[in-house]
């Protein structure tokens, strides 16, 4: 890395700091981040919830029992866990949300709909769940088995009240694939899923949160879709349903062996994030600091 773009890095790192302490000074920020809570809400990106496989990455498997811990805590905490389509119905409405929360699924493993499902159930809870068009029914034998959701397991979870969500055909990124692929990769879901499970689906999970603007104008020729998630961790709120309603905020959710802790964290992060880009300090450029101080530092 050349001096100018570490300068450049740490000029960045600073306005954010100089931002934050600002807002401190002025002695409203709790207040006003309170304020900001009851009309926000945070989505949280889980993957497998199952033990984790030899030769599979830890940050895409969170224990059942862990998951278990994190809906106890909601619980606990008395948040409202709605599907993305109802939160979007609340902010339109103008009511509070304030401990509301949105749990996604990303990927379609089996173990969504033996695990998660029936523990969602348990605590009267809803699920979103973004499947890989080319997965469904599929196992594979790839640093182990790895099976995915069936249409008739997709289509039960749906008659009770999960949503179901396209995590596109092939689950490569978005931006990183040739234009005239990206109607099979972002069209072809719709088609697919209406015809095995008799629904339109409305939203779509971005795989690796890759996107651009080439791939946000080609959602926009589907009028099914109302939604997509990007990978920029934030909360949803009325200015981001109505202006940037296939640029939604999620943060991911991670087993560090701290139970409910975690889960706690992800929430916090979320919730930091999406108030300080409402005051101006964009997520992307937050996302990148943090990343650039953990690389450089940690």
């Amino acid at each position: 890395m050349s001096i100018f773009k570490l300068l450049y890095r740490v000029l960045r790192v600073l306005l954010v700091i100089g931002a934050i302490a600002g807002m401190v000074y002025k002695g409203i920020i709790r207040e006003d981040f309170e304020n900001y809570k009851m009309h926000a809400i945070p989505a949280l990106m889980y993957h497998s919830i199952n033990h984790t496989p030899d030769k599979w990455p830890a940050e895409l498997c969170v224990a059942p029992e862990v998951f278990e811990e994190h809906l106890k805590y909601l619980k606990a905490h008395d948040f409202n866990v709605v599907t993305t389509q109802q939160a979007i119905i609340l902010l339109k409405s103008g009511q509070n949300v304030a401990r509301t929360v949105i749990l996604t699924f990303d990927d379609g493993y089996e173990d969504n709909y033996s695990t998660a499902f029936p523990l969602l159930k348990k605590y009267d809870y809803r699920g979103n769940f973004y499947v890989v068009g080319k997965d469904v029914g599929m196992t594979f034998n790839k640093d182990g088995i790895i099976q995915y959701m069936s249409f008739p397991q997709l289509q039960e979870m749906h008659r009770q009240g999960m949503e179901i969500g396209s995590h596109t055909m092939s689950h490569d990124p978005l931006a990183m694939i040739k234009p005239n692929f990206l109607p099979w990769e972002i069209y072809q879901p719709l088609n697919l899923f209406h015809e095995k499970m008799g629904f339109w689906i409305a939203g779509i999970a971005f795989p690796n949160g890759s996107f651009n603007d080439a791939v946000i104008a080609e959602i926009k020729k589907h009028v099914k879709y109302e939604y997509a998630y990007s990978g920029v961790p934030g909360c949803n709120t009325l200015k981001i349903v109505k202006d940037r309603p296939f640029e939604m905020r999620r943060a991911g959710v991670y087993d560090r062996g701290r139970g409910a802790k975690d889960i706690e964290k992800a929430l916090l992060k979320c919730y930091i994030f999406g108030y300080l880009e409402e005051k101006g300090i964009p997520a992307e450029l937050l996302d990148r600091t943090l990343t650039f101080l953990q690389e450089t530092f940690l």
